[in-house]
């Protein structure tokens, strides 16, 4: 190159051997540099390309010589831009040293430091530039990455909310002197920055933490790493001392090693722990206790009672568990209030509290339900005393409501060993003891016996069996006739459900309807009982209403009139052909929503029969105020009744005012030819019983009901006896 263009100055030709001895050594390092050089002429064509722009760019300077050189090297906007700068480039203005990027043989950017020699023409004019570049690619990388950093670091030290302090920690003069720290910082502590750069950290602290410990820290900082975390306390510029949580970690800054601290106000995060400590202290408190009374309730009596019975292994003691139930005190909730009720619980649990000892243990565990634990027992009859006691102590009259009011209580004992050794096994057998004295009256104490546990398995097989029966629809329907009294013809039928079990055999009505009234169960039962009589009604096209018994837990549905609804709708019965029969014990749990209940089904259409009435639990007050529209008297009913007319005047009377009320009466239990003489005397509307007809399968009924060749319809036939 340089034997072909001589600079400006020259004044002629070295020797020939010179020469070329000084062009074989530029071609060489031409070619062995590392460094890029291009030459180009003045439109900017290549002229010589070397090695490293070879190696760079992936051309071979064969293939590029003659070429504009930016449309290879740049994108096209930027080579637009170089084609610009150049031909605007003079001897009086060259290209100054400047930076830019190649494009490489991957496509990626690459970036260099070009300095430029401009190689002029006999005339003074630019003929060829020469470029030499350095790839500082990695350099700028590094640089931007710093830049950045430091950028982004000012950014967050300026803007972050948390308290961000640069302390300077080899300070001998001013121990762990602050260098700088941010506006939240100042604000956090009370103080301008400007009052705070320079001073030591410690003007922050209770006392000279940094002066005297300051070496052991920084150590410490050193050793933590990023994990340099902690928990402290400020003081405020006011006075007042708050807490925070504090990070620190060591930087270099220009070259200086300092240390970063993040501080952060935690007083209302302490403030809300404080909080939230007192309030699971309380949680803890009522998850272990009965809000109303105070006492333990079942979760805490079952835990002193594993460890009591822990203990007693250890010895010769045992331990007694009582099941208490306050007797009545349905009675004061219905009559005084659930508020009168409240008070009468919490007097009867200070009672019980004063009875025991400071050992024992009495815990709410129900309604009106109590457990006493009495541990260290010496003697099964030391049990006794202690439940003794308790009756006596509940005995005597409490003023509720500004009524005295007075109260008893049935207490079921077990006692460990001899009834048990599992908190379960021992709550159970105690409940099964105080469970018959209710079956058998009140007011009564009775320690557990063997023959309760065999009657409570024999009750739990019952409930397993009927749970999967009600589920797979395995119960049946038999039905029973009502009887008009003067005319002999069908007045009525009566669903009853009947249940064969594969391993209990038959099972007895009585026995398995009040299992399901006591588990829920009697739910379902009793929506399939409804849907299956009103299918049969349909499939007979009876003229007659047909009879299905309501439990007060189905009439207390929100949903039972829907459910209602939907199965006539879904059998096509129309309403006045369903007659549902339901006692009083309804309208005692919840009267006001049995009320209304009972006002949706009239309106539906249903018939409503009040059953059971007479038998001892009767108010005439139900008759009066709510929507029946028949009487169904009850079969004890008929017992003492004889020829004499003179055992007929309960009966009489009770006929005497159902008709006063204009309302239609069925009696039940007829099973004599004399009790059906005498009803028939007292004006009695319609019968039921065994003398007019047992309950049979639907296809027995089915027989009986189309049993004559002329057919008549089932309202017009009188079903044969048995």
């Amino acid at each position: 190159m340089t034997s072909q263009h001589e600079s400006p100055g020259s004044e002629g030709h070295p020797p020939t051997g010179a020469a070329d001895t000084g062009h074989d050594v530029a071609a060489a390092v031409f070619d062995i540099t590392a460094a890029l050089i291009v030459v180009l002429d003045r439109a900017g064509r290549i002229v010589r390309f070397n090695a490293a722009c070879e190696r760079l760019t992936g051309y071979r300077e064969a293939d590029v010589v003659g070429q504009v050189l930016w449309p290879l090297v740049l994108d096209a906007a930027e080579a637009e831009r170089a084609v610009s700068v150049y031909a605007q480039m003079t001897p009086a203005r060259p290209i100054g040293p400047y930076e830019t990027y190649w494009i490489d043989h991957l496509g990626e950017r690459r970036y260099l430091t070009w300095a430029t020699t401009h190689l002029l023409d006999a005339s003074g004019e630019i003929e060829l530039l020469v470029a030499t570049g350095l790839d500082v690619t990695e350099e700028r990388r590094t640089r931007l990455e710093r830049e950045e950093g430091e950028t982004r670091f000012r950014a967050l030290f300026e803007r972050s909310g948390d308290g961000v302090v640069l302390i300077d920690p080899h300070d001998r003069v001013t121990p762990w002197r602050i260098v700088d720290c941010n506006a939240s910082f100042a604000r956090m502590n009370g103080y301008a920055r400007e009052a705070l750069i320079g001073q030591s950290v410690d003007l922050l602290h209770e006392d000279p933490l940094m002066a005297r410990e300051g070496d052991r820290l920084l150590e410490w900082v050193r050793a933590q790493g990023e994990d340099a975390r902690g928990e402290g306390t400020h003081r405020h510029r006011n006075g007042n001392v708050f807490p925070i949580e504090s990070s620190s970690s060591l930087i270099m800054l220009g070259g200086q090693e300092l240390v970063l601290g993040l501080d952060r106000d935690i007083s209302e995060r302490k403030r809300a722990e404080a909080q939230l400590r007192a309030l699971n202290e309380r949680l803890v408190h009522e998850a272990r206790h009965d809000a109303l009374t105070g006492l333990p309730n079942r979760a805490m009596l079952m835990d002193r009672l594993a460890l009591e019975l822990a203990r007693a292994q250890r010895g010769a003691a045992k331990v007694a568990v009582m099941f208490v139930d306050i007797d009545d005190f349905k009675r004061v909730n219905d009559t005084l209030g659930h508020a009168a009720g409240d008070d009468l619980l919490r007097e009867v649990a200070a009672r019980v509290r004063r009875t025991l000892r400071p050992s024992d243990t009495v815990a709410r565990v129900g309604g009106d339900e109590f457990v006493v634990l009495v541990p260290d027992l010496l003697s099964v009859h030391h049990a006794a005393r202690v439940a003794a006691r308790l009756q006596e102590a509940l005995a005597v009259p409490v003023l509720v409501g500004g009524l005295a009011v007075t109260v008893g209580c049935s207490v079921g004992i077990s006692v460990s060993p001899q009834d048990g050794t599992e908190v379960d096994e021992l709550l159970r057998n105690a409940d099964l003891a105080m469970y018959e004295i209710k079956k058998a009256g009140k007011n009564a104490v009775r320690f557990f016996a063997l023959a309760m546990n065999a009657a409570a398995q024999a009750r739990l097989r019952i409930e397993t069996q009927l749970r999967e029966a009600v589920a797979e629809e395995r119960l049946t329907l038999h039905y029973q006739p009502q009887v008009d009294v003067s005319s002999g013809r069908l007045a009525g039928v009566e669903a009853l459900a009947r249940w064969t079990d594969a391993e209990l055999g038959v099972v007895r009505p009585d026995e398995f309807i009040s299992v399901a009234e006591d588990t829920g169960l009697i739910v379902a039962l009793g929506a399939w009982v409804l849907g299956e009589a009103c299918r049969q009604a349909t499939e007979w096209s009876l003229h007659v209403p047909m009879s299905v018994n309501v439990s007060p837990a189905q009439l207390l549905r929100p949903d039972f009139v829907d459910t209602v609804a939907s199965a006539l709708s879904r059998h096509r019965l129309p309403p006045q052909r369903l007659k549902l029969e339901l006692t009083e014990r309804l309208t005692v749990r919840d009267p006001l929503l049995a009320a209304e209940q009972l006002g949706r089904l009239r309106a539906l259409g249903v018939i409503l029969s009040l059953d059971d009435f007479g038998a001892g639990q009767s108010a005439v007050a139900s008759l009066l105020t709510l929507p029946f529209q028949e009487v169904k008297l009850d079969r004890s009913l008929l017992a003492g009744v004889t020829g004499d007319p003179a055992s007929w005047q309960v009966l009489g009377a009770l006929l005497a005012l159902a008709r006063g009320l204009k309302l239609p009466v069925v009696v039940e239990g007829v099973e004599t030819p004399a009790q059906l003489e005498v009803l028939h005397a007292l004006g009695c509307d319609t019968v039921q019983g065994y003398l007019t007809g047992r309950p049979e399968e639907a296809s027995a009924m089915t027989r009986r009901l189309f049993s004559s060749p002329t057919s008549p319809s089932p309202e017009e036939r009188m079903p044969v006896p048995d």
